[in-house]
């Protein structure tokens, strides 16, 4: 987790590499955003973390995922939901007037015109 030196934005890198499943996606978030001991490891959970971060006070936040070629070839509708999720997220902290936005890094990851829309926060 590092700000960015510009803007004060807080960089968190979701590492995916080898991540095959939910569970093990829900665990590294958690380790990432470093959630609280009460994060329940279920999307409902992930969502509610991921709109309250209390205790990762920030000006803005960019969320980085990290090579998740291995989790897209397996699990796209994991992938889908979580980037549903961070989206609604966006949305949430957008009307509380703080940046939220999140990059996807990976080159094996399919182009733009290869995913719904849904799967790519704008």
């Amino acid at each position: 987790m590092n700000p960015s030196p510009s803007n004060s934005t807080l960089d968190v890198r979701v590492e995916l590499a080898d991540c095959t499943d939910k569970a093990e996606l829900l665990r590294r978030f958690a380790e990432a955003f470093r959630f609280p001991d009460w994060f329940g490891h279920n999307w409902d959970a992930l969502a509610d973390c991921l709109t309250d971060l209390s205790w990762l006070p920030a000006p803005a936040y960019r969320v980085l995922l990290c090579n998740p070629s291995a989790l897209w070839t397996m699990h796209p509708d994991v992938l889908a939901t979580t980037l549903d999720i961070l989206d609604d997220a966006r949305h949430c902290w957008a009307e509380a007037g703080i940046g939220f936005s999140v990059e996807v890094m990976e080159d094996a990851m399919p182009s733009a015109s290869d995913r719904s829309p849904r799967d790519v926060p704008q």
